[in-house]
């Protein structure tokens, strides 16, 4: 090969290199690239920082969502609690005046620590029994375990217990049925003037 071919081949690689390469030396285009590459990586690392970040505070606000949740889960559960029991206090307070009833009243105020329970409509609880009276009223009437006893202006005027019924006036206003079961026999109105007793059974 001659001199002359050598020196045109220098020439044209040094125009290929100056030709692809823009003006710049192959040394230089590749430390564009690393430094392009450095900034690849920089986004990288900036991009995994964010979303590590947004993946953390997206895990905190589940977390916060759950609790809230949770706390809303408690006071449903809370407030059908007090609607139960608001409801079963309603049910106790309409209940029927009966001995069952009485008796449960009475068990749950003593549980409570109380041994006497007065009402505004006269009703009295306590060791003497159950007591009916107001206040300028001229009835009383105590029911205990012995029996029921009514007074008017404390004179009484009927009592019901062991020995029976004693009753200071007793009315009935069609019969008067005297016997077991349905009765012997029946005192009634006769007439415009007169009463009759009439044999009716046995």
């Amino acid at each position: 090969m001659s001199v002359k071919q050598d020196r045109t081949g220098v020439r044209t690689a040094s125009q290929l290199e100056q030709k692809y390469s823009f003006g710049k030396k192959f040394s230089e285009i590749l430390g564009l690239i690393d430094d392009s590459r450095d900034k690849v990586d920089s986004v990288e690392s900036q991009l995994r920082s964010e979303i590590t970040k947004t993946s953390t505070e997206l895990s905190r606000t589940t977390e916060a969502v759950t609790v809230q949740a949770e706390k809303i889960t408690t006071i449903e559960s809370d407030v059908n609690t007090l609607e139960s029991s608001v409801t079963t206090l309603t049910e106790e307070v309409e209940m029927k005046l009966d001995a069952s009833g009485v008796n449960i009243a009475i068990k749950k105020e003593l549980a409570n620590g109380v041994d006497r329970v007065e009402t505004e409509t006269g009703y009295t609880f306590d060791s003497d029994g159950l007591t009916i009276s107001k206040s300028g009223e001229q009835m009383r009437n105590v029911i205990d375990n012995t029996g029921m006893y009514v007074t008017r202006s404390g004179d009484e005027i009927l009592t019901a217990n062991h020995e029976g019924v004693n009753a200071v006036n007793l009315h009935a206003s069609t019969y008067l049925i005297i016997g077991a079961d349905e009765g012997r026999s029946r005192f009634e109105d006769y007439g415009t003037d007169r009463t009759g007793c009439f044999w009716i059974g046995g």
